[in-house]
């Protein structure tokens, strides 16, 4: 987050005098009741384009991804390639089973590849919504300091107590009114734009320390089952390196699933909110 972000999350700075000047100056009493509506207009147009933004992105399929990739490695378990013991090992060939765990290992592969480039074109994607989110906060902060240049000039406008007689209002006072639930509505917009960008700026990082996984699960199993370069006649498996590489991608996968699952509560309740505060504009 940006220096100029943390500035806005206690309050905004003070409207530029000069637009204030600029706006009082074009002043003009037959439109009091319309006053600033582009400004307000603009404001609601780009809250309701973060709410867009927020919401594109499904993650269902990357959790459908995890599940898959997960579902193959614990089909594959390297204490297989030992024969078994006894009677029924004179019928066991370790030749036999090692042809048989590289069959599956192959195609396991290709599987997790698969499911790894899928993956990686999901971390594409949040690095693209964060750029949208992130112009739409600009977009935001920028409507609420028009907005406060304008409610500056509305102060200036409006007589300091409303009458006391009963004569109604001056127009420009309902009209401020109106302003002033728009201006808080974007500016309580602007932590929520953040915290859209904060679950998917994790969402990126767990899945790709998954697709890196596989990478390494990938080539660790290949050298450890003899199908690097040249094949050599017999192979001992080391199981125990073999074990420790399958489980730490499986540690990573269930890391992102748990964050996944985080991440469409936190930008379930993001799209709420938002919707919430675009609704009575």
């Amino acid at each position: 987050m940006s220096d100029g972000a943390y500035r806005w999350q206690g309050h905004a700075p003070e409207p530029d005098a000069t637009r204030v000047a600029e706006i009082d100056a074009a002043w003009d009493d037959a439109q009091a009741h319309a006053f600033a509506e582009p400004a307000r207009a603009a404001a609601v147009e780009r809250i309701e384009r973060a709410l867009g933004a927020a919401r594109t992105g499904d993650l269902t399929e990357a959790a459908a991804q995890l599940t898959h990739a997960r579902s193959v490695l614990e089909s594959l378990r390297p204490e297989s390639l030992e024969p078994r013991r006894g009677l029924a090992g004179l019928f066991d060939s370790r030749g036999a089973r090692l042809r048989r765990f590289r069959e599956g290992y192959q195609r396991a592969a290709t599987s997790l590849a698969d499911a790894a480039r899928d993956l990686s074109d999901r971390v594409d994607g949040t690095g693209r919504r964060s750029g949208a989110l992130d112009g739409a906060w600009t977009e935001v902060r920028d409507t609420v300091a028009d907005l406060d240049a304008h409610l500056a000039a509305a102060s200036r406008r409006l007589p300091g107590n409303p009458p006391a007689d009963g004569t109604a209002p001056h127009p420009l006072q309902a009209r401020k009114e109106a302003l002033d639930a728009c201006r808080a509505a974007a500016l309580q917009s602007l932590p929520l734009i953040r915290g859209a960008q904060n679950a998917d700026a994790r969402t990126g990082e767990v899945l790709k320390a998954c697709t890196d996984g596989v990478d390494v699960w990938r080539e660790d199993w290949k050298d450890a089952l003899g199908l690097s370069g040249r094949r050599p006649k017999k192979v001992r498996a080391d199981l125990v390196r073999m074990d420790r590489v399958r489980d730490d991608l499986l540690a990573r996968i269930d890391r992102a699933t748990a964050e996944l699952t985080a991440a469409r509560a936190r930008r379930a309740e993001v799209e709420g909110r938002l919707a919430d505060l675009r609704r009575p504009l």
